[in-house]
C-alpha cells in the first residue's frame, strides 16, 4: 500500500532563507551585505537546500518503519473486531431428546455469489437444546391464583378454569406455565386447543396480551423480561386452537408463584388503552401444553484454529514467532495462549499473556500477543544501570517446541451481513432442520490502518492514560474499542457525573440507494457503553464519575425542489442530490471538506450550506424551493413547522437525517 505523503514540516527552501536572514539583523547586526553574491547568504541558501531535502525524504518514510516507530511508543494497530449475531437454530420437531450445538464446530455461512468466498460464522459457546414440557399450570384472576393439574405435560381445564382470564377479564390476569429448568435462548411452541370465537371483544391481529418470563431481580424489571412472540395462530384464542412460538430471554430465573417455584413463562391480560377492544368474556381453553422447537445461539465473525506450531526457541530473549492466519482477534477465552513443550517432554505447558514485560522476572512464563500482526514477543534482557542485564520473562531452553493453542481470526466490516443471509449450515446436526439470521450483523469493524494509529499516537503523546481535560475523555473513549467513531465530553452539572456522549462507528455510511442511516446503527449497544464506562473509570480523577451516554442526535429533514437544465433526466438529478444531502446531514460529515473529522459537535444546519450542497450536483440549474425540518431520529416523523433559516443545535448534539423530499422537474 503506498502511503500518502505526511509532510513533517511544511517549511520550503524559500521560508527557511526568508527566516534566516530576518534573524540576521538581531544576530549580527555587523552584517549589513544581503545580496546574493555574499558569501554568508550563499552558506544559507546552501543549508536552507539540505533542510529542505533532509525534510523531503523524512517524508517518505515506508510503512514498517511508520509501524516501527509506533511501537516504540508502545503503541500496536488494533485487530479488527468480528461482528456477532444470533442464530435461529429450527428443529425438525418438538425436541424429544437432547439437540447439542457444538462450539467452534458449527460454522453458518452466506449463500455466496460467483468468484465469492461465503462469510463464515461459528457459533461462540457450545449451546444445548434440551427437551422440556410444563410440569405446573395456573392461573391469576383477580388476584387469586390458582393451581391446575398437570399430566405429561398437559393440562385439560374443567369447570370454571377454562376461563384463561377470569369470568370478569381484567388487566393483570395471566396463565402461567412452569418448567423444572432454565429457559435461556429457547423457543417455545405453546399448542392451544381452545372454544372457536369465545374470547370475543378482541382485535385477533393484535390481542391484549403480553408474553412474559421470570429473569429474577434486574434493574428497571418487575423480575419478568419480555419474550417475542414470533407466530400465533391462536387470534387470542379465539381461532379454536392453534400455535404460539416464543422466543424467550437470554436468561430466565425461578420465580416463586403461589406454593411453587417453577421458571415460568406468563400470558398476562394488559391494558390497550381502547375500552372497546377488551375481552367481553373471557377465552375458553380445553388445553395447552409447550415443546422446545428451537434457539436462538450467538455466534460470531471469526474462525477458530487450535494447536497451531509456531517454531522452535533458540534459547535467547526477546524471541518472536508469527500466526500463520492474520490479522487475528483480541483473544475472547481463557485457552487462548501459548504452550512450550521441552525437547524430551510430552507435555504442553500453558504460558500467560501480559501487555507489558515490566513486571515479569525471570522464571515467569509471560509471552505477550500483537493480534493486528500475529506476533508472538517473549521476554528480552535489559540492561540496567548497577545491576547488569536483567531477564524480563522466561525464555523457553533450546530446542523447545512453541504453539499457540487456539486463537481466532476473521472480523471486520465484511461479517455485517444483512438479515436472513446466513442460511447454510456447513456440518448437518441431527434433528436441526434450519438456521437463519433473523436480525443483521453488528459490531464488526475492520482492522486499525497506519493513518488512524498515527492520529492516536499524536493524541496519545499529548494525553497518555489520565483522563483529565475534556480532551482527554473524548480520546479515551475511542481507545476503548475500536466500535466507537466519535466521543463528545460534555459539560457536568453541579455535583452530577461527566457525561461522555458515544457514537459508534457505522460499517456503510453511505448505502445505495441513498437512504438515511438507522437510528440503532448510530446507537451503541450496552456492551459497548459498558466496555466505555469501565475504561475511563480506570482512568479518571479521584473524586468525578462518568456517565457514559448515546449521543444526542437531532433528525434534520431537507424538502427541496429543484429545476433542472434542459436536456437533464430529473429522475437521475433527483437520486443524486438525495446522495448529496445524505452525504452532508451525516454525524460523520460525509462530503464535508471544512469537517474531515465529522460534523461537529452543536454546529447548526443552514439554508444556504444545504443550497451550495445540491447546487454541487451536476445539471441542477436553479433551486426554486428549500426548507429545513426537525423531525424524529428514530420514528423519522416530521415536526409541522419550518425550522427556518438554520437548525439551531445544542452543544453537545449531532444531527441526522430523516427522509428528505426532493423533486425535479423541468423548467
Amino acid at each position: 500500500m503506498t502511503l500518502e505523503l505526511q509532510p513533517l514540516d511544511d517549511l520550503r527552501f524559500q521560508d527557511l532563507v526568508t527566516q534566516a536572514r530576518k534573524r540576521i539583523a538581531l544576530r549580527c547586526p555587523e552584517w549589513d551585505e544581503h545580496n546574493v553574491s555574499d558569501p554568508g547568504i550563499t552558506l544559507i541558501e546552501q543549508f536552507a537546500s539540505m533542510i529542505e531535502m533532509l525534510g523531503y525524504r523524512i517524508d517518505r518514510i515506508p510503512e514498517r518503519l511508520h509501524i516501527a516507530l509506533l511501537r516504540l511508543l508502545d503503541i500496536e494497530l488494533a485487530p479488527p473486531v468480528a461482528a456477532t449475531v444470533d442464530l435461529d437454530f429450527r428443529l425438525a420437531g418438538p425436541a424429544e431428546r437432547e439437540v447439542t450445538i457444538p462450539a467452534h464446530e458449527t460454522e453458518v455461512t452466506t449463500t455466496p455469489a460467483p468468484g465469492e468466498r461465503p462469510i463464515a460464522f461459528q457459533v461462540a459457546g457450545t449451546f444445548v437444546i434440551r427437551p422440556l414440557r410444563p410440569v405446573a399450570v395456573a392461573l391469576r384472576r383477580g388476584g387469586r391464583i390458582d393451581s391446575l393439574a398437570v399430566s405429561q405435560g398437559v393440562c385439560r381445564p374443567t369447570g370454571p378454569d377454562r376461563a384463561g382470564f377470569g369470568a370478569s377479564p381484567a388487566p393483570g390476569d395471566g396463565l402461567y406455565l412452569g418448567f423444572a429448568e432454565p429457559l435461556d435462548r429457547l423457543m417455545l411452541r405453546i399448542s392451544v386447543d381452545a372454544s372457536k370465537a369465545w374470547g370475543a371483544g378482541i382485535d385477533p391481529s393484535r390481542p391484549p396480551l403480553q408474553w412474559e418470563a421470570s429473569a429474577g431481580p434486574q434493574p428497571g424489571q418487575d423480575g419478568w423480561a419480555p419474550a417475542r412472540v414470533l407466530k400465533d395462530t391462536t387470534k387470542g384464542f379465539n381461532a379454536g386452537g392453534g400455535e404460539i412460538d416464543l422466543q424467550m430471554p437470554e436468561s430466565t430465573a425461578l420465580a416463586q408463584l403461589a406454593a411453587e417455584r417453577w421458571h415460568w413463562v406468563r400470558c398476562r391480560l394488559v391494558e390497550d388503552g381502547l375500552p372497546d377492544r377488551r375481552y367481553r368474556r373471557p377465552p375458553l381453553i380445553d388445553s395447552i401444553t409447550a415443546h422446545v422447537v428451537g434457539a436462538l445461539v450467538p455466534a460470531h465473525h471469526a474462525a477458530r484454529v487450535s494447536n497451531e506450531e509456531l517454531g522452535v526457541s533458540d534459547g535467547t530473549p526477546a524471541q518472536t514467532f508469527h500466526v500463520r492466519l492474520v490479522p487475528a482477534l483480541e483473544p475472547s477465552s481463557a485457552d487462548e495462549l501459548l504452550e512450550v513443550r521441552e525437547q524430551g517432554s510430552l507435555e504442553w505447558v500453558p504460558w500467560t499473556a501480559v501487555d507489558s514485560f515490566a513486571d515479569s522476572a525471570a522464571d515467569d512464563r509471560h509471552f505477550r500477543f500483537d493480534p493486528a500482526s500475529g506476533r508472538v514477543e517473549l521476554g528480552p534482557a535489559i540492561l540496567a544501570p548497577r545491576k547488569g542485564w536483567m531477564q524480563r520473562g522466561a525464555v523457553p531452553p533450546k530446542g523447545a517446541t512453541l504453539r499457540m493453542a487456539a486463537y481466532h481470526h476473521g472480523g471486520g466490516v465484511r461479517g455485517n451481513v444483512a438479515p436472513a443471509a446466513l442460511r447454510v449450515l456447513r456440518k448437518g446436526i441431527p434433528g436441526v432442520a434450519s438456521v437463519r439470521n433473523e436480525a443483521a450483523a453488528r459490531g464488526g469493524v475492520d482492522a486499525e490502518t497506519i493513518d488512524v494509529g498515527r492520529q492516536r499516537a499524536e493524541l496519545e503523546l499529548r494525553t497518555r492514560d489520565r483522563a483529565v481535560t475534556a480532551q482527554d475523555f473524548e480520546f479515551l473513549a475511542g481507545e476503548a474499542t475500536p466500535r466507537v467513531a466519535r466521543a463528545r465530553c460534555g459539560r457536568p452539572q453541579d455535583g452530577k457525573a461527566i457525561p461522555v456522549y458515544v457514537l459508534p462507528a457505522v460499517p456503510d455510511l453511505f448505502p445505495d440507494p441513498p437512504q438515511a442511516l438507522d437510528f440503532d446503527d448510530l446507537t451503541p449497544e450496552k456492551e459497548v457503553l459498558a466496555q466505555v464506562r469501565g475504561y475511563l473509570d480506570e482512568r479518571r480523577v479521584l473524586g468525578t464519575s462518568v456517565d457514559v451516554q448515546p449521543v444526542r442526535l437531532r433528525g434534520v429533514q431537507v424538502a427541496v425542489d429543484v429545476r433542472v437544465e434542459r436536456f437533464a433526466d430529473p429522475l437521475r438529478v433527483e437520486h443524486e442530490i438525495r446522495r448529496a444531502l445524505y452525504r452532508y446531514v451525516n454525524p460523520f460529515g460525509g462530503s464535508l471538506e471544512d469537517d474531515p473529522e465529522g460534523w461537529a459537535f452543536g454546529r447548526a444546519v443552514t439554508e444556504g450550506e444545504l443550497r451550495a450542497a445540491v447546487h454541487t450536483v451536476p445539471r441542477v440549474k436553479r433551486i426554486s424551493l428549500l426548507r429545513i425540518y426537525e423531525c424524529d431520529p428514530t420514528t423519522r416523523e416530521v415536526r409541522p413547522n419550518s425550522a427556518g433559516a438554520a437548525l439551531v443545535i445544542g452543544r453537545d448534539e449531532l444531527i441526522c437525517s430523516g427522509n428528505h423530499a426532493v423533486s425535479c422537474s423541468r423548467d
